[in-house]
Order: C-alpha cells, then structure tokens, then sequence
C-alpha cells in the first residue's frame, strides 16, 4: 500500500468512519478514520495521510458511502454531458454540488485531463488522530512561512513576466511539498520558476491552477 494514494473504497473496512477534510485554497478531500472510537466535531484540526507523508486539515463533517457514490456518479454525469456539449460548460444542470468543481465557472469547459480527474476513482486517504498543542502552536510557524513563500514567489513571478497571479501558498504539514495556487489566462511554461523554488527550499513545489484542480468533495 503506497504512502499517500488512499485506499479503493471498496477496501476500507465497514467500521472506519468517512469524513470531510478542508484545506486551503476551498480544497476538500474524503479521508477515513482508522480508529473508529475517534470522536471528532466540525473545526476539529487532524492529522491526515497526504501526498508522501502527512498533513493537517480541519474537520467538516462525515459523510457515508452511499453519498460518496452518488456524488461520483454526479462526477461521472457531469463528465459525460461535457464531451457530449461541451458549449454548455461541465457543471451546468447539476444542483446542489456547489464547489464540487473547483473555481470552474458556469460555461467552462473541461479539458481531457479535468474530464480524468472528474470520473477518477475514489480512493480515501487516512485520519491518523487529532492534533495535539504542540501541532497547533506549530501551525502558526506554518502559517508565518507560507506568508514569506507567497511574497517571495510574487516577486520571482513578476521579475520573470510570467502571465499568472499567485494566490497563495500551502506547507504540507511535514514541509515535504510546497504548493502555490495561481490564475491564469493562458498557458504558462513556469518550469525554470519551479527550479529556482526547488534550489531555495530543497523539497517539492507544485503548481496548482485553481481552473484545473481535481474536484473537491462538497457532499451537500
């Protein structure tokens, strides 16, 4: 079982609960929990299996698998009625999934890699435990350094001239990725930027286009 790509939902066991996790950015993930004596409430702050390692979201609510497949199958809907009209956008006609889509607007329309992302498998990742004193003290360290990458990565992007508006920065809880979200127009080739940030903090830094990130959990 690889570290960080979750696990089929067919292959969690019947009494591990499922819950909604937020993070920056709007983004929303669909965790389960391995200690089902766990009690958690809404704005409790977790420690949750992420991408190579850990981090830490707030709490939101459970949801049960019944919903999960529903809003799957929304997912899948929505895909097929993109390829199938594309000029109507890829969330038109479909109630109550609000921010399932992202920062997509009304009339967008999905690329083959969006289309991917929407009918893609889920596969929840683990809440480990809540998080303790020491760990929200140490948000707020987390929270000071995403601040000084989000003004530093401004200013490279304006040196450079690159077409794209940095909106904000994300620590992974372990400091093993740094994510940047961005708008943009137009296609924006910022390879040599990502080199340069990787020489600076030595870890993983990714680029997330708020227009194309993979459909956030919004079980309404």
């Amino acid at each position: 079982m690889n570290l960080g790509r979750g696990v089929p939902l067919h292959a969690i066991p019947p009494d591990a609960p499922l819950c909604i996790v937020g993070f920056k950015a709007g983004r929303k993930d669909l965790f389960f929990c391995e200690d089902p004596s766990l009690r958690l409430s809404e704005g409790d702050l977790v420690i949750v299996e992420a991408d190579r390692g850990r981090d830490v979201g707030k709490y939101i609510k459970s949801c049960t698998v019944d919903e999960v497949h529903k809003f799957q199958q929304q997912m899948v809907e929505l895909a097929l009625g993109q390829l199938a009209n594309p000029a109507t956008g890829a969330n038109a006609g479909v109630e109550g999934l609000g921010a399932a889509l992202g920062q997509q607007g009304p009339g967008a329309q999905a690329n083959p890699a969006q289309l991917a992302r929407m009918t893609k498998e889920c596969q929840p990742k683990r809440i480990y435990t809540k998080a303790g004193p020491a760990d929200t003290h140490a948000l707020l360290a987390k929270a000071q350094d995403e601040i000084k990458a989000l003004q530093l990565v401004r200013s490279k992007v304006a040196q450079k001239g690159l077409p794209m508006e940095i909106l904000d920065a994300e620590w992974q809880w372990d400091r093993r990725k740094l994510t940047f979200y961005y708008t943009a127009d137009q296609r924006v080739d910022f390879r040599e930027l990502v080199r340069e940030l990787f020489r600076i903090w030595k870890t993983r830094v990714w680029l997330c286009c708020l227009d194309q990130q993979q459909p956030s959990f919004d079980l309404q």
